[in-house]
């Protein structure tokens, strides 16, 4: 073989060599470990916030509220001028509005009058009654007396023994000073011994049981004119108590407030268009329902007089009460007793967000609490400034009840409560009526176990982790966190300070499974 074909020969085995090496180390040869970020568990701070979206509208939106049938003057406003504080919006004639002013007026008084009547009578009432109430105790007490004293009386007389032709000295103290024991008195003792010196002959038996009956006598019919002053009185205790009774002069009490209202909120309508309608603060006009030159009819009006229908349904057994009621309300026609808005001006310096927040997050959410609202790019400062205390239908779902789910809460869309942020230095991009993103910073935790978020795997409402050991294998481990912010959560159990976990692990990964650590 010539030289050159060796040297061929060798090369060919060679390239041979290298192809039979490429294909066995392309099918043999391991395969590379999956690569992850790990995090080495440690103490930090947990820093809680609430996110939302909300709706703004003006803190201080103001309706004028005009009166059915008032002529309007003039309007110096459409829907969307921008008015200034003390521009005039429009101008009225009130002077049809005096009749009707002056039957508020009218109602009003009658109901003081029968107020202050009611209260007066109910006082002479219970006065009557303390008096009448005294005098019964009085005769309770004279009625107990004298039965006491009657019955004592007749047991002495049944006891006037040993029976004897007459009566010893002694034996007469002796029945003396038990009628003395028995309550009688000393003039009546002595009448009853007056009598009986005045019989014939020796004192008996008979001639003492005459004279204690003769004195029984006379205290029986002061007793029957006891008894029979008790039942005078205790029929005027039935009238006065009946008359002492304050339901009537509260319900006169209320109808007197009502028709006050009634009449002071009208008078305040009638005052506000005489004067003009002045803008009070700077703003927007949203709402225009006036035309000069016409007399005023509302798009949706409310009354001006407050119902008492109830209180007619209430007091429909009483003659007297119906009567005077029916006087006070009828003094008020039904003719312009109705009014409705006629301009409303929202305040354009002053902006709130309104937003629901659900019975999980409503103790973390406190007025006086920093936000920050985003709108169309541009980030704002504000505050918390009103939390309901009760709660409202609601259909809003925000990214703070989702997180909840991973701690093991639950979403509940069926109410909320209104929370109010005030929007700090609003620009042409905070708008009414549009959304803004909402976050809080509710509680912070200090010194406390912290585990990335993106760590956390869950099944069937159980969280885990992969813990990674110092020969990079991982084993799955369940877990338990408590609080949390956008990038962490607080770590209650199930790994300890100093172990490693496994960011973001893929759901291929299991147990026992080893990795490559990304430097």
């Amino acid at each position: 073989m010539t030289r050159a074909r060796q040297i061929g020969t060798i090369i060919v085995t060679i390239v041979i060599l290298v192809l039979i090496g490429y294909v066995l180390y392309t099918n043999f040869k391991p395969e590379p470990l999956p690569e992850y970020n790990v995090t080495e568990i440690k103490l930090g701070d947990i820093q809680s916030t609430y996110e939302t979206t909300g709706t703004v509208v003006s803190d201080n939106t103001e309706a004028y509220t005009a009166i059915t049938g008032v002529k309007v003057t003039a309007v110096n406003v459409k829907v969307g001028d921008s008015v200034k504080a003390g521009d005039v919006l429009a101008q009225f004639d009130v002077s049809t509005l005096n009749s009707q002013l002056k039957e508020y007026k009218t109602a009003y008084d009658k109901a003081l009058k029968a107020y202050n009547d009611s209260v007066s009578a109910t006082n002479t009432a219970k006065q009557n009654k303390a008096n009448a109430a005294a005098q019964m105790n009085t005769v309770n007490a004279e009625i107990d007396r004298l039965e006491k004293e009657i019955k004592a009386a007749e047991d002495a007389k049944s006891q006037t023994t040993p029976d004897t032709p007459e009566y010893s000295q002694e034996q007469l103290d002796a029945l003396i000073q038990k009628l003395k024991d028995s309550g009688f008195s000393k003039e009546e003792i002595d009448k009853i011994i007056e009598s009986l010196k005045n019989s014939s002959g020796g004192i008996t038996k008979e001639d003492i049981e005459s004279a204690i009956a003769n004195a029984t006598a006379t205290k029986k019919l002061e007793l029957a004119q006891k008894q029979s002053q008790k039942q005078m009185l205790e029929a005027q205790l039935s009238l006065y108590e009946a008359q002492s009774d304050e339901t009537a002069s509260s319900i006169y009490k209320n109808v007197m407030e009502q028709k006050k209202a009634d009449y002071e909120s009208y008078k305040a309508l009638v005052d506000s268009m005489k004067n003009g309608w002045v803008a009070s603060s700077d703003g927007l006009v949203t709402e225009v329902n006036l035309v000069a030159g016409q007399a005023f009819t509302p798009k949706a009006s409310k009354s001006t007089t407050t119902d008492l229908s109830s209180i007619m349904k209430y007091v429909s057994g009483n003659n007297d009460m119906t009567s005077v009621l029916s006087d006070i309300i009828g003094s008020v026609t039904d003719s312009n007793a109705s009014s409705g808005t006629g301009i409303t001006l929202e305040n354009t310096n002053e902006f709130v967000a309104e937003f629901s927040v659900g019975k999980y997050d409503i103790l973390s959410i406190k007025v006086g609490q920093r936000v920050k609202v985003s709108s169309l790019g541009s980030d704002y400062e504000g505050e918390v400034i009103y939390v309901s205390a009760t709660a409202s239908e609601s259909s809003s779902l925000d990214i703070s009840t989702i997180a909840s789910t991973f701690t093991g809460g639950s979403s509940s869309l069926s109410n909320g409560a209104l929370v109010r942020v005030k929007i700090k230095n609003p620009d042409e991009k905070i708008i009414i009526g549009f959304d803004v993103d909402i976050k809080i910073d509710t509680e912070k935790i200090e010194n406390v176990m912290v585990l990335p978020i993106d760590a956390v795997v869950t099944e069937d409402s159980t969280n885990f982790v992969y813990v990674v050991d110092e020969n990079n294998k991982v084993s799955k481990r369940e877990i338990t966190v408590g609080r949390f912010s956008d990038d962490n959560y607080e770590l209650l159990t199930g790994v300890e300070q100093g172990e490693r976990v496994v960011d973001n692990p893929k759901t291929s990964m299991a147990e026992g499974d080893k990795i490559a650590i990304k430097k």
